[in-house]
């Protein structure tokens, strides 16, 4: 018992040390004092940057926004000793002699900070990953970085200078990463995201609390905004883009739709998401995106909205009292580039064999092109057929590689036209088990789709 209490009582001494050098140690003056703030509406790579930037510029004190995201919320509740932060009170009527900006370099998201400043910082330095955004704080010197996640860059930095962290911090700074990067799957990530992971993890970052902080829909309302979202949700397609619309209302503005917006999107097969919330006591609108497509960049549609984030996920408040829904439907018939089709996936050079080839000689053109598979096409050009390594198999288990290629080859073949989506174009890939669809442009092939061409749309 005594060596338990002894335990106790150091971990309190430790916590006890961090407040009170955090809150009464620091002697400077308001126009001494050295701050980090992040963007207004915090989310987990915003709060993770500030407690990695804490760590590499101790002589800083973060400073939370108003408004934080639930998951936010719930990290500096379990997390508030190891990660102290001042208020927006706290620094009200300061003259903060430098500051540091993580994961914004937009004046607008940091402007409840300014507002509460006497007069701006002397010195400004910004570090983002948000490349789309307008760098508009004046004086400021930004540090760019191509990272998934601003968390990544800071973890990165603290690596390089030979620092090391507490599982606290690396937990916090992990689920940032998670969040920003969608769990290393948004087009966005970079090695470096990876990187970063890993030594995060060597510092004791707990994936089970990660995992815990990343759950969705943990307060009520987001329940009941996804429950409503999904009743009013309709499918539309915009050049060859499947895009699922939803519009709601919202008594107050809240943080944590993002969320929302990340479950409907996880539900849906849909390439695009839009949820648009009505925010009744200020009338303003919120627009979420999601996008699993290169060629539907959501910056690009929502940047007369103001929209902000990521081409494969972005927001925009838009606060004018604009007719929303109907500019985001004019955007989607105009914005976008159109969806691949078969025409920008096949191969226009295509090697055909004839019906009474030989399996034996097929087999033999199969070795000296590299090719798995052959369309079987009558000297008139028509189209009877398709002959693939699977066949070969089959010839050789039943002894008869003499036979013709038309004994063995699949006549009821699986074709598609130049202009059907890739949509449409893995729907019949993988809904009939083929690796080999010919393009059809009436009665004519002109082309074939190839698993080895609808891989490289992916990679």
């Amino acid at each position: 018992m005594e060596s338990v209490c002894w335990k106790r009582q150091q971990v309190f001494a430790s916590l006890l040390q961090v407040f009170h050098t955090r809150y009464t140690m620091d002697t400077r003056l308001p126009s001494e004092r050295r701050l980090i703030i992040g963007h207004a509406n915090m989310d987990l790579d915003c709060l993770g940057s500030l407690a990695l930037a804490s760590r590499l510029f101790p002589d800083h004190m973060p400073v939370r926004s108003r408004v934080a995201h639930p998951a936010v919320r719930e990290a500096l509740t379990v997390y508030g000793y190891e990660i102290p932060m001042l208020s927006l009170k706290d620094v009200k009527g300061e003259r903060p002699s430098s500051l540091v900006v993580v994961d914004t370099r937009s004046k607008s998201r940091v402007r409840e900070f300014w507002d509460a400043f006497a007069k701006p910082p002397e010195q400004i330095r910004v570090y983002d990953h948000h490349s789309s955004e307008d760098g508009d704080i004046p004086g400021a010197q930004l540090v760019e970085n191509p990272y998934g996640a601003q968390a990544t860059a800071f973890a990165l930095m603290c690596q390089e200078a030979g620092l090391s962290l507490n599982s606290e911090l690396s937990t916090v700074a992990l689920a940032g990463i998670y969040a920003d990067t969608g769990n290393f799957t948004y087009e966005g990530t970079s090695r470096g995201d990876f990187e970063a992971a890993l030594w995060l993890k060597s510092q004791g970052a707990s994936l089970k609390m990660v995992q815990r902080l990343l759950r969705p829909l943990r307060e009520p309302f987001q329940a009941d905004l996804f429950h409503r979202a999904m009743g009013n949700l309709t499918w539309r397609r915009f050049h060859g883009h499947v895009v699922a619309l939803s519009r709601v209302d919202c008594p107050e503005q809240v943080a944590g739709v993002g969320e929302v917006a990340d479950r409907i999107f996880a539900a849906e097969p849909v390439d695009v998401l839009f949820l648009l919330v009505r925010i009744e006591n200020r009338g303003h609108e919120l627009v979420v995106g999601r996008s699993r497509k290169d060629r539907f960049n959501l910056l690009e549609v929502l940047e007369s909205l103001g929209g902000r984030g990521h081409p494969s996920a972005a927001s925009a408040l838009v606060k004018d009292g604009r007719d929303v829904w109907s500019q985001l439907l004019a955007l989607l018939e105009t914005v976008p580039v159109d969806a691949l089709t078969a025409a920008d996936l096949m191969t226009r050079t295509v090697t055909s064999i004839p019906p009474s080839l030989s399996i034996v000689e097929a087999s033999m053109l199969m070795e000296d092109t590299g090719h798995t598979g052959f369309p079987v096409v009558e000297d008139d050009g028509t189209l009877v057929g398709v002959f693939t390594l699977r066949d070969v198999s089959q010839a050789r288990r039943a002894e008869a590689m003499k036979a013709p290629v038309q004994a063995y080859m699949a006549k009821r073949t699986v074709v598609c036209s130049p202009s059907d989506t890739i949509r449409e174009v893995e729907r019949l890939m993988l809904g009939h088990n083929v690796g080999h669809l010919p393009v059809m442009s009436g009665t004519k092939m002109i082309g074939l789709i190839t698993r080895g061409d609808y891989k490289r749309v992916y990679s």
